[in-house]
């Protein structure tokens, strides 16, 4: 169980990571994204230091994940469902349509697959 200031600083920043690395960002990209320094990402994702509401809300809306997501410290399966389902969405929201149209061709040959 997470009890002191600097643990809970510590895994906050390690779930801002893991989150900016799924979507392939850089701190500096990230930091821009944010409207804050890339030294406050940086101090974020270390634990040094944390985020303003400010930034933290940015955080939330610029990885693409609720903001409670960013204070999930355990294992959770369903958190991690939706998290690939995240993932998937904001992966489609960046393709034109007709390669939507492919994704959906695809998805229902799986789904008549199994």
């Amino acid at each position: 169980m997470i009890c002191n200031d600097k643990e809970i600083m510590k895994k906050f920043g390690e779930n801002v990571k893991k989150y900016r690395n799924r979507l392939g960002l850089t701190q500096e990209k990230l930091a821009e994204l944010c409207e804050c320094s890339s030294q406050t990402i940086s101090g974020t994702e270390t634990g040094y230091s944390f985020p303003s509401s400010k930034v933290l809300f940015k955080l939330s809306q610029m990885l693409h994940v609720p903001l409670m997501y960013l204070f999930n410290f355990g294992e959770d399966p369903v958190i991690t469902s939706k998290e690939n389902d995240s993932t998937i969405l904001n992966y489609l929201s960046e393709l034109t349509p007709e390669q939507k149209e492919t994704v959906i061709k695809v998805i229902k040959a799986i789904n008549d697959k199994f």
